[in-house]
């Protein structure tokens, strides 16, 4: 639109000196000329040095009006152009409404000395190519708003993009460690529960074979004792097979706190009870993988060290954090020692900014608190 208005504001001041020489007449042909020539080149100076418009254009404005005013004609004409000048080399809306200003005081200057139809068509035209211009002005602006628009939403959407990728190079990495924490703790609890169990059947079996001569009795009595640790032991080996065991079906989330329930009631054999309260949302897998791993872990606890029968795990969404209290009838112990297994759960929370607490008052109590970053960038976005 700008290099149409360039030749349209050339041609407004070329086709009214032309125009004018077929209807005045000229005494000085050659003045006449020069001072046209003149106001082409200040238009043109304009045009290449937009900086010094503040100069320039009140210029034109008088010139022309000057021209029109000392040769008569058609040469009103020449106003118009410095109108589109106004609009060409001006953003701001106080410049622009002193320069059309300027540009009515020397539009009435010059029908003073015309005939009133003329004066008329003069001031229509003027309205006219005003609302024209200004119309031009406003969508031009509102372009511009439009690509800054677009482009703060582009750099927006590239900025999600590598928040998202972020984020999920960081549940990525959280989930790695978790696992490599879990398979040291499975392989600590390996080592230390069936390597000794192996080590005391070993030890049962060769008392055995030294007593079976002497003492036939208390062999047999402790080859029974021999097979009661070697059931117990493949029942645990057997349950953390099965832990370590990946899920067959693709579309069963990988780490369900209701096949934890299940599996924990029918491997263990004691009462577990879930609780759901809160609106439940979507989570990242990491805090499900925490949420799941701290569950198992609370619950083998439970049953290991407190000889607990029934295990209550309440699940609670509040609106910034989601809070998991597992809660045993074992006995309770005379005060809290992080072991192996609550420095595992801990450590999975360090990870992702979340919290334990142990509580004694109402049994024992083991609570998982992680902090839910969507929702909270959600709540700062509103």
């Amino acid at each position: 639109m700008r290099p149409l208005l360039v030749w349209l504001q050339h041609l407004l001041i070329l086709l009214p000196a032309v125009a004018t020489l077929y209807v005045v007449n000229i005494p000085t042909a050659a003045n006449y000329v020069g001072y046209i020539l003149l106001a082409l080149l200040c238009v043109r100076i304009t045009e290449l040095a937009p900086r010094f418009a503040y100069l320039l254009v009140p210029i034109e404005l008088i010139g022309f009006g000057w021209l029109s005013n000392t040769y008569g004609g058609l040469l009103y004409f020449l106003l118009f152009s410095g109108i589109i000048s106004i609009f060409l080399y001006f953003s701001r809306l106080v410049e622009i409404a002193a320069m059309m200003i300027l540009s009515v005081a020397v539009l009435l200057v010059v029908t003073v000395g015309i005939s009133t139809e003329t004066a008329w068509t003069s001031i229509l035209i003027w309205i006219a190519c005003t609302f024209l211009l200004t119309a031009n002005y406003a969508n031009n602006r509102n372009r511009v708003k439009l690509e800054r628009l677009v482009e703060n939403l582009s750099d927006s959407q590239d900025h999600l993009e590598q928040e998202r990728a972020r984020a999920m190079e960081y549940a990525r990495q959280v989930e790695d460690y978790a696992q490599v924490q879990e398979r040291g703790r499975i392989a600590t609890e390996l080592h230390d529960d069936l390597g000794h169990r192996l080590i005391r059947v070993k030890m049962m079996t060769e008392a055995a074979l030294h007593l079976m001569e002497h003492n036939p009795e208390q062999a047999v009595r402790m080859v029974e004792q021999v097979r009661g640790q070697l059931e117990e032991s493949m029942n645990n080996m057997r349950y953390t097979v099965r832990k370590l065991q990946p899920v067959e079906t693709p579309n069963v989330r990988r780490y369900a706190l209701h096949r934890l329930i299940e599996d924990a009631a029918r491997d263990l054999q004691i009462d577990v009870s879930f609780e759901l309260t809160g609106k439940p949302f979507p989570l990242y897998p990491s805090i499900e993988f925490v949420l799941y791993r701290n569950a198992q872990e609370a619950i083998t606890n439970a049953v290991r060290h407190g000889g607990a029968s029934a295990v209550e795990i309440g699940l609670d969404f509040a609106s910034d954090k989601v809070i998991m209290n597992i809660t045993n009838n074992g006995k309770l112990p005379k005060d809290v020692s992080y072991g192996m297994g609550l420095k595992g759960m801990q450590e999975r929370l360090t990870v992702i900014g979340g919290q334990l607490r142990v509580s004694l008052e109402r049994g024992f109590v083991i609570s998982t608190i992680v902090p839910n970053h969507q929702m909270s960038q959600r709540a700062e976005g509103e």
